[in-house]
């Protein structure tokens, strides 16, 4: 018979400053908890740090009230994030604005994010797929 782990734990890195993402945070959670802003940069698919597979998620703990909240690509990326955003106040006339098939940047605007706000991300090996899941509408926007 196999054997079962119980309580098994997320791996958690709280985020208070800009980072760049290792080969090895691959399946951790960042939680934001910085009101002024950071730049999250996700590792390289050019030079080989990120492979398909490599995965995180990241959760919105403290909100945003001063600059902006960014995930941008690897160095020698180039347009590598292909974004999808779900969001829940959604204006009937208005699509998300934060849907792209490859971008440099995802950008969670100033003041408009949410606590709980979430971003999952994960690589092919040549694509980091981002699905953002927020709150306010038009919240995310991507360059």
């Amino acid at each position: 018979m196999g054997r079962v782990f119980f309580n098994t734990r997320k791996n958690i890195h709280s985020l208070d400053a800009n980072y760049t993402a290792l080969a090895s945070d691959s399946g951790k959670t960042f939680v934001i908890n910085i009101a002024s802003g950071m730049t999250l940069t996700l590792p390289s698919i050019a030079d080989g740090v990120a492979i398909d597979g490599w995965n995180c998620k990241v959760i919105i703990e403290t909100n945003v009230s001063s600059n902006t909240f960014v995930i941008t690509e690897g160095a020698n990326d180039t347009d590598v994030l292909v974004v999808q955003t779900v969001e829940q106040d959604v204006s009937a006339s208005a699509a998300p604005a934060g849907t792209s098939t490859g971008c440099t940047n995802v950008i969670l605007a100033n003041a408009a994010d949410t606590v709980g706000d979430s971003f999952d991300i994960v690589c092919s090996g040549t694509k980091m797929y981002i699905n953002a899941t927020v709150k306010a509408d038009a919240a995310v926007t991507v360059s």
